[in-house]
Parts: structure tokens; C-alpha cells; sequence
């Protein structure tokens, strides 16, 4: 038996430290769980792509396993088909990564499980170091946002530790069919307005015909706070961000001290 049968996840900084595979005694936890009758999904903004590639370093299987991904743009069921795929406003697009090119910021673009770039730099490779994702650079000074034939899933707005202040500035820029959040100190989101992972956690607790005080959820970031929020059970990662960190009603040890499955742990009886 478990006291909380439905668990949310973040995945980077939350279930696994920035940089690191999944730990062993994460692992067993989260087998342990599910095999005392809970429900644990991973819910990212990682793309869908980026996800599956490490689905079976936490379950053991990459088969049978719901999930949420693009801060929720995207939902998942255990058969791999897809519930919802939001995706963002062009013209929030080009406004947007036009404003970030000229305040000196890379812009990638997720579309249809592809990334691309207008520019190779130590902050995009590290960008896609960080997701597994390869991405597509394209040099030849065309705007993406105004000229791929395609629809987008998410723009990253990507800085580096000693330029990020200005970024807050650009959560101001008007958009229409879009909204902002960061998933970090130095990655700034331009998501589809519906999207969220407060939203897509309460549409699969009500799709697998739970309450809300059945479910706990953990996070460390900006956009883990709406997720929180329709837990029974809040939990954030110590040394997460402060909004985060007053969203909880638990603060477990960090990714690194894989305080996931401690806590994990105590929810089997």
C-alpha cells in the first residue's frame, strides 16, 4: 500500500542532479513504489524526444510508462499516445527571439522533436549536452521564428550565469497566445498559454480517477510552482528556487543526495 498513490516528478535538478544519471537508490525506490500500487510520472520540460531517452534508466522499461513533458504541453499515456500537444504563436515567436537576439541571448527551438539554433556557441552545445538532444544549427542568418515551416513546441531563451539578469525584462514583452516561465536560473521558456505543469498534473489525476489527496509532487523551479499547487503533498528540492521552496510543505534533501527517494520511501506502508 502506499498513503500517496499518484506522484508528479520534475526530472533535471529534482529527480536527477544536473550532469548525473539517475541514482541506484532512486531507482529502487521508485520500483518499490510502483510495485506497492503507486503511479509515479515524470513531468519535464524536457521534450518528448529528450524524455524517452531516459525513461528506462528510471524504470527499468521505457514501455507502459505515462508522462509529461514540455511543461505540460505535451501529455503522455502508458500506450504512447499522446493525450495533448499544445503548441506556441508564431508571431510570440518572432516578437519574442527578436527581442533576445538583440539583448544578446541564443534563442532554440523546439519543433517536432528536432532543436534548432542560429548559432553555435558554448551555450547552445551546452544546452544540448543537457537534454541529449542534438541541435540543428542553421548559420545562415534567416530568422527560424519567421521562416521554418513548422509548428512550435517551445522557444528557450538561453543565458549564462553572468548574463542572465536582463532576462526578467523580457517576461514583460506582450504576448497573446503564449506565456513565460523559467525552468532555471539561466533558461527562460516561452510555453503555450494553456500549457503548465498545474494543468496537465490536475487533467491525469482526474484521468486516473484520483483526488488531489492522493497525489504528491516534486519540483525545484519557477515552473514546478503550479504543479505543486494541486498536490496534496508539496514537496521541493533544498536549494531550489524561493518561490518553489515556499510552494512546499517538505523540503527533501537535493538530486544529488537523491532526497527523492527518501521521501518516496515514506509514502510506502
Amino acid at each position: 500500500m502506499v498513503t500517496y498513490k499518484l506522484v508528479f516528478c520534475d526530472f533535471d535538478d529534482t529527480l536527477v542532479a544536473s550532469g548525473r544519471a539517475v541514482g541506484e537508490r532512486t531507482r529502487r525506490a521508485i520500483a518499490d513504489y510502483r510495485e506497492a500500487g503507486g503511479t509515479f510520472v515524470i513531468c519535464t520540460g524536457r521534450s518528448r524526444v529528450s524524455l524517452e531517452k531516459r525513461l528506462a534508466a528510471v524504470y527499468g522499461s521505457a514501455k507502459g510508462i505515462p508522462y509529461i513533458c514540455f511543461q505540460g504541453g505535451t501529455i503522455v499515456d502508458e500506450n504512447g499516445n499522446e493525450l495533448r500537444h499544445l503548441t506556441v504563436s508564431r508571431d510570440d515567436i518572432v516578437r519574442v527571439s527578436d527581442e533576445a537576439v538583440r539583448a544578446g541571448y541564443e534563442c532554440a527551438f523546439h519543433v517536432g522533436g528536432e532543436v534548432y539554433s542560429e548559432r553555435k556557441t558554448p551555450v547552445t552545445e551546452n544546452y544540448a549536452e543537457l537534454t541529449g538532444c542534438p541541435i540543428i544549427y542553421d548559420e545562415s542568418g534567416r530568422s527560424i521564428a519567421r521562416t521554418f515551416d513548422g509548428k512550435f513546441d517551445k522557444m528557450m531563451i538561453l543565458a549564462t550565469p553572468e548574463n542572465r539578469k536582463y532576462m526578467e525584462k523580457l517576461t514583460g514583452i506582450p504576448v497573446t497566445g503564449s506565456r513565460f516561465m523559467f525552468s532555471g536560473p539561466t533558461y527562460l521558456e516561452l510555453v503555450p498559454s494553456e500549457s503548465g505543469k498545474g494543468g496537465a498534473v490536475k487533467f491525469m489525476t482526474a484521468r486516473m480517477g484520483f483526488d488531489r489527496s492522493d497525489v504528491a509532487a516534486f519540483g525545484d523551479a519557477d515552473n514546478d510552482v503550479d504543479m505543486l499547487a494541486e498536490a496534496g503533498l508539496p514537496v521541493a528540492i533544498r536549494g531550489g528556487m524561493p518561490r518553489c521552496l515556499a510552494a512546499a510543505r517538505i523540503i527533501a534533501a537535493p538530486a544529488s543526495e537523491e532526497g527523492v527517494a527518501d521521501v518516496l520511501r515514506m509514502f510506502i506502508v
